[in-house]
């Protein structure tokens, strides 16, 4: 099976005019697996009758205090993502970088909590090189830990528009192959989640005179948008595919609906 950072070396080539973008994130991706791979903690969860009731109270299952953050790793990975950021030209604000291990496990902390939406519309964050580091390096240490926890989550009574494992905002979603559920994607550990098929995830309106949808011509994506809180979704059809989809790089390649949807005002 072809992996992710196959994936995005391919559609460089495929693809010249983003054959930086679509580099950037390939170096990207490698740098949060490698990560990834190299942690060898356990999870430190409580039993699963206080996991339930977590979730019976609406609230995430992860803390930050959970997450097996070693600030020497970290520092590392963070430092190896700015560079990369910075070969690659994107444009941020403040370049000044933490030089103390410390600092960056501090603002790891600040993203983790600043991330956790509770239902609201995601804020962009400031762009300040330091903090959309600590972002990213903080990415693989929640997919770790999604990966573990998901299991324990009931898609039929998690109704909430934001992740149950780690309180993120969805950047994506699919229509499932069978019969076109909605699953929604965290933007922060890639966890999915079943949402109705009706209603923004980020205001809650169900107001069908507000919400609309513009399918790809060949029907394989689809933009929804919302004329309340002006958020928009890019959303997938499996159905429709007829492919080996890997999500984490959906998210990359349909950078064009990115574009169209902030051009008319949604974010």
């Amino acid at each position: 099976m072809q992996t992710a950072t196959e994936a995005l070396a391919e559609a460089a080539q495929q693809d010249p005019d983003l054959a930086s973008y679509y580099e950037l994130y390939r170096v990207l991706f490698e740098l949060q697996q490698q990560a990834k791979d190299e942690i060898t903690a356990t999870l430190e969860m409580t039993d699963e009758e206080a996991l339930q009731a977590r979730l019976s109270e609406n609230l995430p299952l992860i803390s930050f205090a959970q997450l097996p953050i070693d600030a020497e790793r970290f520092t590392k990975l963070a430092s190896e993502i700015a560079q990369t950021l910075t070969e690659y030209k994107v444009e941020v604000g403040d370049q000044t970088l933490p030089t103390d291990s410390a600092v960056w496990v501090s603002l790891a902390q600040q993203q983790f909590e600043d991330g956790q939406v509770a239902g609201e519309p995601s804020k962009e964050p400031e762009e300040i090189l330091a903090l959309r580091v600590a972002d990213l390096a903080l990415r693989p240490y929640l997919e770790w830990a999604a990966e573990q926890v998901l299991p324990y989550v009931d898609q039929e009574h998690w109704k909430q528009g934001y992740c149950p494992i780690c309180g993120g905002a969805p950047d994506f979603a699919t229509l499932d192959e069978e019969a076109g559920a909605r699953y929604l994607m965290c933007s922060r550990c890639n966890s999915q989640w079943l949402y109705r098929r009706v209603g923004c995830p980020f205001c809650g309106i169900a107001d069908h005179t507000k919400l609309a949808y513009y399918p790809s011509d060949d029907k394989v994506y689809r933009l929804y948008v919302c004329q309340e809180c002006k958020c928009y979704l890019k959303t997938i059809d499996l159905r429709e595919a007829k492919r080996t989809v890997l999500l984490p790089v959906e998210r990359v390649t349909t950078v064009a609906m990115d574009a169209a949807a902030q051009q008319e005002g949604y974010r």
